[in-house]
């Protein structure tokens, strides 16, 4: 059974909290959002409220076990510093001499003696912040050796990071070998909203995917699409539906491989699955002559279906607007081309007015989230998951490796 942070008493502990905090950082480092910054604070709070040391461990991109500068986590260290209105210091060993309240980023290698014993050192009323875990080898091949360098900081460790508990990293799964381990406020809030649409979802239960590749997908559509009463598709999945039924999509991204995968979902919910009825398409080089709507049966050989027509995105509506329980994944074209976010942000639209009414709704995926803020409807979705590949891995059934090492 999963502890929860909520019913732990923790009082004077030191804490490993491990995070995700895998923000976008554009040139120069400099942090393009923090939205998932943001979502951690709940739990570093509560910890901070119960007199805790609290140690954040987390990652950035895919260093590969290699220290490179351009993957530092000190942007995303200075962001939380500046929402929690900490001082940020920043040291590689020694720790400055100034008073307690502030957020301490080591750059150093916590493998090495004498960084680890200065990350204890840490007066209890500071927040240590590490540097990228994906530095070390250790921590994606979930070394033992790493496990305890890990557990070594700390009394106890807290999982906050569901968007990587689908991951069997050394910080997820093997550091809850050594210490008592509890899910954070996040993780549990995203065991909760996601499996309340797993189990007995009020009806009508709509579930809307887009994205590229099938392949990633086809689990959860498959477990989601006999609970389902609509089955909403778009993006590249919607034309490899297309291809099973011989329907030509011209030069739309398709994963041809998963052919079979397609028709095998045709097959069996072929009575639940809405496609688009029209699409807009352009040339391969998106010139503005190019862009037209079409009906689907009409693309041209040297076109890309990139995003949903107008009578599509009614269709869909229509279909949203009935729904009292409502699960997103995956832009619905070519979201981040202006010319093509139009049935995306129009349906972000729809999603929040109907989860703001009588549906219940759950967006994730990275483009999903970010459709969803830019429409500026995330405020009226009932739960906005931090989680892309974590959350289609939770909703296909599986349980997740970082959830059930906390069993």
């Amino acid at each position: 059974m999963i502890k929860y942070l909520k019913t732990a008493k923790l009082k004077n502990k030191t804490v490993l909290l491990r995070v995700d905090v895998n923000e976008p950082i554009g040139e120069r480092g400099v942090l393009e959002d923090d939205f998932r910054i943001r979502a951690i604070i709940p739990t570093i709070q509560f910890l901070i409220k119960q007199s805790c040391k609290v140690i954040i461990a987390g990652h950035l991109g895919r260093p590969e076990g290699k220290w490179d500068e351009s993957l530092t986590l000190r942007p995303v260290a200075q962001r939380l510093a500046e929402l929690l209105t900490f001082k940020f210091v920043e040291t590689e060993h020694g720790l400055p001499d100034y008073p307690v309240n502030h957020l301490i980023f080591f750059r150093g290698n916590i493998t090495d003696l004498k960084t680890s014993a200065q990350v204890q050192a840490v007066p209890e009323k500071d927040i240590v912040f590490l540097e990228n875990l994906r530095f070390y080898p250790g921590e994606e091949e979930n070394s033992p050796a790493f496990s305890k360098t890990l557990a070594n900081l700390c009394d106890v460790y807290v999982n906050d990071a569901f968007a990587v508990s689908h991951r069997d990293s050394a910080s997820i799964v093997g550091i809850t070998k050594h210490r008592p381990s509890y899910a954070g406020l996040l993780l549990d809030k995203e065991i909760k909203s996601l499996t309340s649409v797993l189990v007995k979802p009020k009806s009508p239960f709509v579930v809307m995917i887009g994205g590229i590749k099938i392949s990633e997908k086809a689990k959860t559509l498959e477990h989601l699409g006999k609970k389902a009463d609509k089955i909403l598709l778009g993006g590249g999945i919607a034309n490899m539906i297309f291809l099973a039924k011989g329907i030509s999509v011209g030069k739309s991204n398709v994963e041809s491989e998963a052919r079979e995968t397609a028709w095998h979902l045709l097959q069996n919910f072929g009575d639940k699955i809405i496609l688009p009825l029209d699409v807009v398409v352009a040339n391969s080089n998106y010139d503005k002559s190019s862009i037209r709507v079409c009906n689907i049966h009409d693309v041209k050989k040297d076109e890309m279906i990139l995003d949903l027509g107008p009578k599509s995105i009614l269709q869909f509506a229509t279909e949203l607007k009935k729904a009292k329980t409502v699960v997103w994944n995956g832009p619905l074209g070519l979201f981040e081309e202006k010319p093509f976010a139009t049935g995306t942000l129009a349906l972000a639209k729809i999603v929040g007015a109907v989860s703001s009414g009588r549906a219940y709704g759950v967006v994730g995926g990275g483009e999903t989230v970010d459709a969803v803020r830019h429409a500026h409807q995330a405020e009226f979705i009932d739960h906005v998951s931090t989680g892309g590949g974590a959350m289609l891995e939770f909703l296909s059934g599986d349980k997740l490796p970082g959830i059930k090492a906390l069993e």
